[in-house]
């Protein structure tokens, strides 16, 4: 008797110290602390990170739905997003409303768990330009220059024009004028850029009603200018040519021509291209016609010149 009580004291001892009890997860979503609110076109675009966590600390994985607001009274409810995901909805603008609006938002579970409410944004919607019509390039001089005209729709409105090259869809440029360069580019490759007409105000920049585009393939086919100003003076039984010097920046040289008669045929005199905007003629008679044509770094070559009669 005495042992089985014993065995059952040793019985006891064994067993470990009950534990103070755990409180129940508590899987209610952190409220969304980022919520910012711009304008696109007639869209207002709300924009927001979704809880990467719970309020006691756990992972957000059983997110479900985030309902838009405005006051108490909803406005829409989306699917959620990843956790600590950036995610966006668009809510239409009647064109012509100018009424300040005023949003948050709520995430819930699929558990049926309510966050609290998110921080509160407001925006003014205004009037925006439309879309610009087409937009034309052009690859020369070592550079993709891009010209559009102004939309037909609020002209006035359109101050400024975003530049996006797909490629670098991080780099976009603001620009004011009607027209863009780019000078960062290899050979034979195709780009395509999207140019999106926008209103400055105050301090942000709203975009207009839509996006053009435009593929450009990077190859130079257009040729230099016709040099112009060429003069001739006999020197020492030779024929001494100078021209004005040509400004293009991809400019490569020059060739010179001649002839016994104005309307040709013009066989070039200089041995290949010629960088200066000169040239000696040891084989020159008089009454003889000279012509000049340009070339640059691509092959393109202009017209030549009007024929130039020797003395």
């Amino acid at each position: 008797m005495r042992s089985a009580i014993l065995g059952v004291c040793l019985l006891v001892a064994g067993c470990g110290k009950v534990g103070e009890p755990k409180p129940p997860f508590i899987r209610i979503p952190e409220a969304v602390k980022d919520l910012s609110a711009t304008q696109s076109g007639h869209d207002i675009v709300l924009s927001w990170t979704n809880p990467a966590r719970n309020i006691d600390n756990s992972a957000a994985t059983n997110l479900a739905h985030v309902q838009i607001r405005t006051g108490n009274a909803p406005v829409t409810t989306v699917n959620a997003g990843e956790p600590g995901k950036v995610q966006s909805v668009s809510l239409p603008v009647m064109p012509g409303s100018d009424a300040t609006r005023t949003f948050s938002l709520v995430v819930d579970t699929r558990q049926g768990k309510v966050s609290g409410n998110s921080n509160i944004v407001s925006i003014t919607p205004v009037e925006v330009p439309g879309k610009i019509a087409e937009i034309h390039s052009l690859v020369d001089q070592n550079k993709i220059s891009l010209s559009w005209t102004k939309p037909q729709e609020h002209p006035e409105l359109a101050d400024a024009y975003i530049v996006i090259r797909t490629d670098r869809p991080a780099e976009s440029e603001v620009v004011s004028d009607t027209r863009y360069e780019d000078m960062r580019y290899q050979r034979g490759r195709t780009f395509t850029y999207q140019v999106t007409p926008a209103r400055r105000v105050g301090e942000r920049i709203v975009n207009g009603m839509g996006t053009a585009r435009v593929s450009v393939l990077v190859e130079d086919k257009t040729p230099p200018q016709a040099p112009s100003g060429l003069d001739i003076v006999e020197s020492d039984n030779n024929a001494y040519l100078t021209w004005d010097p040509n400004m293009e920046t991809d400019l490569a040289g020059y060739h010179v021509f001649r002839s016994e008669r104005a309307e040709g045929p013009f066989s070039m005199i200089s041995k290949g291209t010629i960088t200066q905007n000169q040239f000696v003629d040891p084989n020159y008679k008089p009454g003889m016609y000279y012509s000049v044509s340009a070339t640059d770094e691509s092959g393109n070559e202009s017209p030549r010149s009007p024929a130039f009669r020797a003395p």
